[in-house]
């Protein structure tokens, strides 16, 4: 069910993706120093999102990264007190 719902979600968006593009089919021109470029608007549109996307994941990997490596180890120490509180409770029962 979830396979299906991501589908039909990528679908949908694709479906708006292509039509973004045919209404924005129209030229522009870019002036940056000494280049003059023209290029279709929704190239410019999806050509700066990309740009913008990479930057996030150059940016956010160490981040992530790091994150996960201290889950790692809080995961450890949980599994490792959850042995101790079980090895405690077990003394107490024989105690008893």
């Amino acid at each position: 069910m979830k396979k299906l719902t991501y589908l039909i979600l990528t679908i949908l968006i694709l479906i708006l993706i292509v039509i973004f593009t045919l209404q924005n089919t129209n030229e522009i021109n870019i002036n940056l120093f000494f280049w003059d470029i023209k290029t279709s608007l929704a190239l410019l549109i999806f050509s700066l999102f990309a740009l913008g996307v990479i930057v996030a994941l150059v940016f956010l990997t160490p981040i992530i990264i790091a994150y996960k490596s201290t889950l790692k180890k809080d995961e450890k120490i949980i599994f490792e007190l959850q042995e101790a509180t079980d090895m405690y409770s077990k003394k107490q029962v024989e105690k008893e």
